[in-house]
């Protein structure tokens, strides 16, 4: 679909850095790139899924529905091959409440302490979504072949879920309970009870890492995960960072397309999203999302190394480099690293899916 009018870019994100570089990489693009700061009052949004693709979908779609303006979300997972695939999602809070990049790494190289050379193998991996509230432009009404994109981008269309229903009022019966509601759409307890099993069903140690120290620490993080079957609660939607939003699984609201007839959408939208929002009125009943992953395989040095970069950067080392992703150089760094990667194979299909 060629549409050549200027358009705005939110960041779900008001980190400096972040917006700075996707403005880079948009630059003499139709698109023009600002953050989530300069929307006061957008929710921060709880990342309480499974997967880092639904995590950064959760984060697209509030962003897009509070401005009206396209959406760019993206989420990070941290895996080592020895500890099951453990930080994974919970990467930026492996050392549990108040963790820092230095504690959640330490934490890692402490696991990782007895573990030998040649089975310290690790990967990060980024997913990056662009979501447009308006896809369609003009009179001209959306096609199904329009905003094509080429593997491995992926594009999905969907359901505004802020169009055409009304509020959830949990406590005006007969209405149920908003998560019991939304469960009967898509069981949220059945995929944290899934992931619950995937990462700590096979603990077995074949490098010399604890598996019981590590079972203490999954167990632990799972614990204030909620639809966990670990859940204890941990008062995160109400800690006093201001609004702070909860969605359901972004999947459930998934559409064929234009032109397609179907299923009626849900008969409520999800609570949270302040009726005055800035953008509600400008968002169309269909949008259009385009996800993209990029991957970084390498291993766990057995010490931080290196000045620069953030998080795991220190004790991660890419597979053919001598030295870590805190080493390197900021360009070099962006040219290797799985967000760039999956930055980069986004700036391509936006090109292809809106003909500039």
């Amino acid at each position: 679909m060629t549409n050549k009018e200027q358009r705005k870019v939110v960041l779900a994100s008001r980190n400096p850095d972040k917006i700075r570089e996707l403005q880079e990489l948009l630059a003499g693009t139709p698109f023009t790139v600002v953050g989530a700061g300069d929307y006061p009052g957008l929710p921060e949004v709880i990342e309480d899924g499974t997967t880092i693709l639904g995590n950064a979908q959760r984060k697209a779609m509030v962003t897009a529905a509070f401005t009206g303006e396209i959406a760019l979300a993206d989420d990070t997972s941290f895996c080592v091959r020895e500890l099951n695939g453990w930080p994974d999602i919970f990467a930026a809070r492996f050392a549990g409440s108040g963790a820092t990049y230095a504690s959640n790494a330490a934490l890692v190289l402490e696991l990782m302490k007895q573990v030998p050379d040649g089975v310290r193998q690790a990967r990060f991996s980024t997913a990056c979504v662009w979501l447009d509230p308006r896809p369609a432009s003009g009179d001209r009404d959306l096609q199904a072949q329009d905003y094509p994109v080429l593997s491995p981008a992926v594009r999905r269309w969907v359901r505004n879920p802020w169009f055409e229903t009304r509020p959830f009022h949990p406590d005006s019966s007969p209405v149920p309970r908003e998560w019991d509601y939304w469960n009967t759409l898509s069981d949220r307890r059945a995929a944290w009870r899934y992931y619950a099993t995937l990462m700590l069903s096979d603990l077995t140690s074949f490098g010399g890492h604890d598996p019981e120290r590590l079972r203490a620490v999954g167990e632990q993080l799972l614990a204030v995960c909620p639809d966990s079957p670990y859940y204890r609660g941990d008062g995160r939607e109400s800690d006093g960072q201001g609004a702070r939003m909860r969605l359901p699984d972004p999947k459930i609201w998934t559409v064929r397309g234009p032109g397609h007839d179907d299923p009626a959408p849900s008969q409520f939208y999800p609570a949270g999203l302040a009726q005055d929002a800035s953008g509600r009125d400008l968002c169309q009943r269909l949008w259009v999302e385009i996800g993209t992953t990029g991957t970084l395989p390498g291993e766990v040095t057995r010490q931080p190394v290196g000045g620069g970069g953030f998080g795991y950067d220190p004790i991660f080392r890419p597979v053919g480099s001598e030295q870590t992703l805190a080493e390197l150089a900021p360009e070099a760094k962006h040219a290797v690293s799985h967000r760039g990667r999956a930055l980069r194979r986004m700036l391509r299909a936006v090109h292809r899916a809106y003909g500039f």
